[in-house]
């Protein structure tokens, strides 16, 4: 029989895809990704925020799309950020985000 290894350190983390959809000011979101680069550099929160999408399509100007590994933190961290507005609770399905990215 053979022994069992453990998996933890062989296998990558698995890239989380909780994609959420944050609304700024009318007309800041450049503003709004300018301050929000920043305080990912400063806090050192990469790992929190994986990804950030902008939509491409005007219907979402004020609009962006963030791929969170912990929602609840990242709020916390997006209050602070200048021209944040609001950040739906409930991540977006996957074709959603295809559909707002011109992918589907």
């Amino acid at each position: 029989m053979l022994p069992i290894e453990p998996l933890e350190s062989s296998l990558p983390q698995p890239i989380s895809n909780n994609w959420y959809l944050l609304t700024v000011r009318s007309k800041k979101r450049e503003v709004f990704l300018k301050y929000l680069k920043f305080a990912i550099d400063q806090n050192k929160l990469e790992e929190l925020f994986i990804d950030i999408k902008i939509p491409q399509d005007a219907v979402y100007e004020d609009m962006v799309l963030l791929n969170l590994s912990n929602f609840k933190t990242a709020a916390a961290h997006l209050k602070r950020v200048e021209c944040f507005q609001n950040i739906e609770r409930k991540p977006l399905q996957s074709e959603q985000v295809n559909r707002m990215l011109g992918m589907g």
